[in-house]
This record gives C-alpha cells, sequence and structure tokens, in this order.
C-alpha cells in the first residue's frame, strides 16, 4: 500500500503527515482505536481528520510523496477482538435488562461503554457477562451486510440507524444474537475473542453509568497482573489469596485503632513539646515529628505573635494577629523558591532554607 504525504506539520514536539485520502482508520471514529503501523520508516502513533484531511501523528520526520506504508495487523486485531466484544457486552445488556448503550470508546488499557441508566446492579452486571461469554465460546460468525436505507425493517436492529448516514448501510449480524449498524473492525468469529472481562462501573454526567471491560489477549495481561499482586499480598500478610478479604478487613480495623491511639498520644507529647519552642520577639520556632506538630497551635496562646513549624521537610505558619502568612510565604518564593502558600492566618512553605533566612524575610 502507498501513501501521498501532502504536507508535515509540527506542533511542538509532534509531528505530523498530512493527507488527503489514507487506508489508516481514524481514532475513535465510532469510538473504536484508529490503525497503527508505519509510513516509511516513520512509526505511526495516532490518526485523526481535521478540515477533510488525515493527520498521522509520527515519530520522525519524513519526505512528502509517494511512500510506502505498513498496517500493524496485530494492533488491528485487538480493535477487532475489542470492537466485537463491545457489541456483545452491550447486546447482552439489552436482552438481559433493556439497557442500551449510548457511548463506546476504545483504550489500550480498557474500553468503556456508557448505559443509558444512572444506576446498575452489580448482579445484572454479572449476568451480562455471564452471557457474553457464552456467546464468545459458542463461535457464531460475525458478518456483514450491506443494505439500502428502505431494507432496514427486515432486522431486528439493536439501535437504529442515524440520519447522518447516507448511502448504503453496513449491519454487523452475530448470527441471530446481535444486528448493529457500525462502520468499524470486528473479528470473523466470536470464538476469536477468548474471554469478555468488567473491570467496573461508575455514575456519569447525564445520569448515565459507564462500564469498563477489556478481552482478549488485555483480559489474561489483567489476570496476570492481578494474580501477581495478590500473590504478593498474601506473602506479605502470610495468608492464602482466599483468605485475603477477611485479613485485609482486620488488618485495616487494627490500622485505624493504632492511627487513633497515635493520634492521642501526639496530642499528649504536643503539650510537653511547646515547652522547647523558640522566640525572636513574637515570632515563635519549634522543630519535630508531624504527627506532634501538628497538635502544636491548639496549646499556643501568644497574641499577635507567628508560630513557625519545621517537621524536616516543610514550615507551618499559624498567625495569631498581625502577621500575614500568605504575604510571607509569598516573598519567600520569591527570593528563595521553593513551593507553597496559605491565607492570612495558616499556610506551608516547602523549603530546606534555615530558620534564620526564615526570619530576616519576615522582619
Amino acid at each position: 500500500m502507498e501513501i501521498v504525504v501532502e504536507s508535515i506539520v509540527k506542533d511542538g514536539e509532534k509531528i505530523y503527515a498530512v493527507s488527503s485520502n489514507s487506508p489508516f482508520y481514524v481514532d475513535f471514529k465510532g469510538g473504536q482505536l484508529g490503525d497503527r503501523g508505519y509510513i516509511g520508516d516513520a512509526k505511526v502513533l495516532g490518526v485523526f481528520e481535521k478540515d477533510r484531511k488525515i493527520y498521522h501523528r509520527i515519530d520522525k520526520e519524513i519526505k512528502q510523496g509517494i511512500l510506502e506504508v505498513f498496517i500493524d495487523e496485530k494492533h488491528r486485531g485487538f480493535v477487532r477482538a475489542h470492537h466485537t466484544a463491545q457489541h456483545i457486552l452491550s447486546a447482552s445488556l439489552h436482552e438481559i435488562a433493556d439497557i442500551n448503550t449510548v457511548g463506546f470508546r476504545m483504550g489500550f488499557e480498557y474500553t468503556t461503554i456508557d448505559l443509558d441508566v444512572p444506576f446498575i446492579e452489580d448482579n445484572v452486571l454479572q449476568e451480562a457477562e455471564i452471557l457474553s461469554n457464552e456467546i464468545v465460546r459458542k463461535c457464531y460468525n460475525v458478518e456483514e451486510i450491506w443494505v439500502k436505507r428502505f431494507e432496514l425493517d427486515k432486522f431486528n436492529l439493536r439501535r437504529a440507524v442515524s440520519d447522518k448516514v447516507k448511502g448504503d448501510i453496513r449491519i454487523i449480524k452475530i448470527e441471530d444474537f446481535d444486528y448493529s449498524p457500525c462502520g468499524g473492525f470486528h473479528v470473523k468469529n466470536t470464538g476469536e475473542i477468548g474471554i469478555i472481562k468488567i473491570l467496573r462501573k461508575e455514575k456519569v454526567k447525564g445520569n448515565l453509568t459507564r462500564v469498563y471491560f477489556v478481552a482478549s489477549s488485555l483480559a489474561l495481561s489483567y489476570f496476570q497482573k492481578y494474580n501477581r499482586i495478590l500473590g504478593g499480598i498474601s506473602k506479605s500478610l502470610t495468608s492464602s489469596v482466599f483468605e485475603l478479604e477477611e485479613k485485609v478487613s482486620k488488618t485495616l480495623e487494627d490500622l485505624k485503632m493504632y492511627v487513633s491511639k497515635v493520634e492521642r498520644l501526639s496530642q499528649e507529647l504536643a503539650k510537653y513539646k511547646i515547652r522547647e519552642i523558640k522566640n525572636v520577639g513574637d515570632v515563635y520556632y519549634l522543630e519535630g515529628e508531624k504527627e506532634i506538630l501538628r497538635y502544636i497551635p491548639k496549646f499556643f496562646d501568644k497574641k499577635d505573635a507567628l508560630l513557625i513549624l519545621f517537621d524536616g521537610k516543610s514550615y507551618s505558619f499559624t498567625s495569631t494577629g498581625k502577621y500575614n502568612v500568605g504575604e510571607i510565604i509569598m516573598k519567600l518564593k520569591e527570593i528563595y523558591g521553593g513551593t507553597g502558600g496559605g491565607g492570612r492566618s495558616k499556610g506551608n512553605y516547602i523549603s530546606n532554607i534555615g530558620f534564620n533566612r526564615l526570619l530576616e524575610v519576615i522582619e
């Protein structure tokens, strides 16, 4: 295959090869990922359409003119599997609970579908996942059918065809399980997908529910990753994988108890720690552990004073009157750099400068 590169466009560090026509499928057209591959010896990182031109983001600058094109079929196989998996999962949700898919977006880490319901029960997702994988195992043929608009009534379409679509219409048929108009890539047989696994759900604006899923080799990668993580946690907690839920729950309960004890002890220690405070005029300074220092302002009773606490990494400021903490931190950043900010009475400044330098700015 060949392509006519009409121009090379640079946008900062990004480089684009621009053409009027391209064998590369555009990213997120219909929700799916676009093609990847090479134009000449430049790797194609992404593809989008703008002003009737196709922009191919490439990893190096190339010459204009007619160049050889290589399409990454492995990547296209990834796209086929996930796009067909989306059809199957969407059809399963429609059959089980009459839930419609109103959005779809494919990614390298997961794929999402947006459903027209504000909430969906976990058992419904579980049923849809089981049915989806049954369709995969049945190795149904996946066919494309081209029809005229007046022929659409012959098919039990899962979703209507947009009025924007002109000419013949392409329908993706998965046996008698699903008929859906679509222009993307699909497998020839559902068995090629291997497995479909739902990861999670979340509510999104517009009273929709977003479902995350993976399929094919990506699903296997997820299982391997989860197994590795669970194995590591299991070893650390000296517990079998099947006992982890109970063990983690008990560990978290113990942790909350210990954190509560540490907070109570830190507050008590703060009463004694404040005796070590030093001052230069109305500016008071104290170094110590962060957990203890956080309670010092509670016991600080000086009026029109500035309290500065340092935990070894950052300074905490508390003003009880005339000092404006926000202005002080702004001056410190202007002179010494660092990060932080605050209002009139409280603020934080992250820097390793010494107290004497702080004092010079404050005075």
